[in-house]
């Protein structure tokens, strides 16, 4: 007897609790009045997006401790990803599936945390834009 006599209150409670952070969800504002900002996760635009200035720096960070020319063969499985042509040789669309974690791919960096998603947000810029030695 006791419960349903609490489930009805139960209810009002969790109800009126929904309907308060609803209309606090929707009352909040910009102070221009505008919507939230889409927030972009990194700056790359084909512009700022250059092999020497970006992409082989994302590429000493993540990738050349192992497949640097001088110890791919022994550190990298043989994939060496030292220098613009190297990159080109193995291309870039088997290593964006292996810095996405793609599956079927092997997960790289090799014992590490996926690289930034910025990171590869730029590589995919870059290689939109041609995968240029610029």
């Amino acid at each position: 007897m006791f419960m349903p006599r609490l489930f009805p209150a139960l209810s009002r409670i969790l109800l009126l609790g929904a309907v308060a952070l609803l209309g606090s969800a929707a009352g909040c504002t910009y102070a221009n009045g505008d919507q939230a900002p889409i927030v972009v996760p990194c700056d790359a635009t084909s512009q700022t997006v250059t092999y020497a200035g970006v992409i082989s720096p994302i590429f000493d960070a993540n990738c050349r401790q192992c497949h640097a020319n001088n110890v791919a063969s022994t550190l990298g499985g043989g994939v060496a990803l030292g220098d613009y042509q190297s990159i080109k040789r193995y291309g870039i669309v088997g290593i964006l599936g292996s810095i996405e974690h793609t599956p079927g791919y092997l997960p790289m960096p090799k014992g590490r945390a996926k690289m930034a998603e910025c990171d590869i947000i730029r590589i995919k810029v870059w290689m939109a834009a041609g995968a240029l030695n610029n």
